[in-house]
């Protein structure tokens, strides 16, 4: 019915008068259209800085800062020459080595092994329960070519790959480790990589239910790709949980908040 009323109200104008009720009305018709395409597009460019300033504090949010003698490592390589069964078959427990330095070099492909990032969002060689990552790896390095004796830890990263260690204590430590634990693996031995886990971490991810074995199923995971990187490298390893934690603390540096879940020397096998 109203489209019928407005019909009728052109039919009886003439031209003309249909004519200067266009041009009456144009003007504001333009205007409102002008405004509206004005408020869309203030609309889009107010949403995209929302979206660029959220972006850049959320990568503010990840970032690392890192101390400025942080030590970069060499990138890892990501093939070898040998398969994944042949390393497999080979694998054993090694509790005997050779007193040879290793290079920086492999003690990069074995701390990319236990906790690198391998994705671009951020995870890792290891599976960790709800993405929580509760290890920190240590590295006791007694004999490395290109690292002055010391304590490490190992940095991976977030989002973003940093595999860089920092630098904890640089001190002779290889002499005192194998006095305190008594064990011919650990007699002369290069390298020792340390396992340790933030329980505390797991348990909040669960809503504060610990959740401790989730921890060290992780840890075992890690250990395994440690064993598994070190026979491609053709140096050996073992897993050592035969230590008394307290008496390590007083000799490793570690947070309050983790537990030593294990030692693990790296070495040249005889």
């Amino acid at each position: 019915m109203k489209n019928n009323k407005v019909k009728n109200i052109f039919a009886k104008l003439s031209p003309k008068e249909i004519l200067e009720f266009a041009k009456k009305w144009s003007t504001p018709i333009y205007t409102g259209i002008a405004v509206l395409v004005l408020l869309v597009t203030a609309l889009i460019i107010n949403r995209h800085q929302d979206t660029v300033n959220n972006n850049q504090t959320e990568l503010a949010t990840f970032q690392i800062v890192l101390p400025a003698d942080s030590i970069s490592l060499p990138q890892p390589d990501y093939r070898s020459s040998n398969s994944i069964e042949a390393v497999l078959k080979n694998r054993k427990t090694r509790l005997d080595f050779t007193d040879g330095a290793l290079t920086l070099k492999q003690i990069s492909q074995l701390l990319w092994a236990a906790q690198g990032i391998n994705v671009d969002w951020g995870d890792r060689t290891a599976p960790s329960a709800k993405s929580t990552y509760p290890l920190t790896i240590y590295l006791i390095a007694n004999k490395v070519d290109g690292l002055d004796a010391g304590e490490y830890q190992y940095i991976s990263g977030d989002r973003t790959p940093v595999h860089q260690l920092k630098p904890i204590k640089k001190v002779e430590m290889g002499d005192a480790l194998f006095e305190l634990l008594n064990q011919s693996s650990f007699n002369k031995i290069p390298a020792v990589l340390v396992i340790a886990g933030d329980m505390n971490k797991m348990a909040e991810a669960y809503g504060g239910i610990s959740h401790n074995n989730e921890v060290y199923l992780e840890a075992g995971y890690t250990a395994q790709n440690i064993a598994l990187e070190a026979e491609s490298l053709k140096l050996g390893t073992n897993v050592n949980t035969n230590f008394d934690e307290l008496k390590i603390r007083e000799l490793i540096t570690v947070s309050s908040s983790d537990t030593i879940i294990s030692l693990m020397p790296i070495g040249i096998p005889k």
